[in-house]
């Protein structure tokens, strides 16, 4: 899995404020370059791991109840970043995964980690072979409500409520997947300040009976850029050390029984 390096993570920042700059300044004629050199919406932070993506990986990875059934299922990620989730189950043999994030580079880096660095081998009677990873990737931008969600069994999300329209968004883009039958997992570490809209938004659009379930997770090492990991976050150390990671899982029969 890729990640930004500390010279990355200051370029993409400088990106993200000449965005900004651009949105405030309507009559501004300087323009973006390609998405390939800019970001899309402003935002460095996909491009950086953080630890609610361990949490949910693990789980779906270690239940029996997901696990024995990746390879019949499709799985949709919401704001995927560097894709730990997406990766590992594609690697368990999900039959379909399906990436989305709102900016261009983290998919750019997922794709490129699962082509060179995570290659799906597979033996076969003579020889072993590289298979195409069964991913995806889609530019999404989950506060569009006008775009629906891609169809899948199974849509998860790690640390994306780091905004209270965010979680907002997260709230109704669950509800959107109930409503089709699909089972939502959501991830949150400590301290993002979209938690409680989320939730405010889940009881208002009559979702019953969820909480956050507090599970272990992992802190992240390497380089966090000020402005993208403030000082004195519990998400960063220099080792990964447990940290503790909410997790909540949504049923459609369970959570939305206005489905039946």
């Amino acid at each position: 899995m890729l990640e930004a390096t500390a010279a990355s993570q200051e370029y993409l920042v400088n990106m993200a404020l000449e965005v900004d700059e651009d949105h405030e300044d309507s009559s501004s004629s300087s323009s973006l370059s390609s998405d390939l050199e800019k970001l899309n919406a402003g935002d460095p932070y996909g491009a950086v791991l953080w630890p609610a993506a361990y949490a949910i990986a693990e789980k779906l990875l270690s239940d029996p109840n997901y696990r024995s059934k990746l390879q019949h299922q499709t799985i949709l990620e919401l704001g995927a970043g560097t894709g730990l989730v997406s990766l590992a189950l594609s690697l368990a043999g999900a039959k379909h995964v399906i990436a989305t994030d709102y900016e261009t580079i983290p998919l750019k880096l997922m794709e490129y980690s699962a082509r060179y660095l995570n290659p799906k081998i597979v033996s076969t009677n003579t020889c072993l072979q590289i298979e195409d990873h069964s991913i995806s990737y889609q530019l999404l931008d989950m506060r569009d409500y006008s775009s629906p969600l891609p169809a899948a069994d199974v849509v998860v999300a790690t640390d994306i409520m780091y905004e209270p329209k965010t979680g907002t968004a997260m709230a109704r883009r669950a509800v959107e997947a109930l409503q089709r039958g699909s089972t939502v997992l959501v991830g949150d570490s400590p301290g993002r300040p979209g938690r409680q809209a989320f939730l405010e938004e889940l009881k208002r659009l009559g979702v019953q009976d969820f909480a956050f379930v507090d599970t272990i997770g992992f802190t992240c090492s390497g380089p966090r850029h000020e402005l993208i990991c403030g000082k004195g976050s519990t998400s960063v150390s220099n080792n990964p050390q447990g940290m503790k990671v909410a997790v909540m899982q949504l049923d459609p029969n369970c959570h939305f029984p206005s489905q039946q």
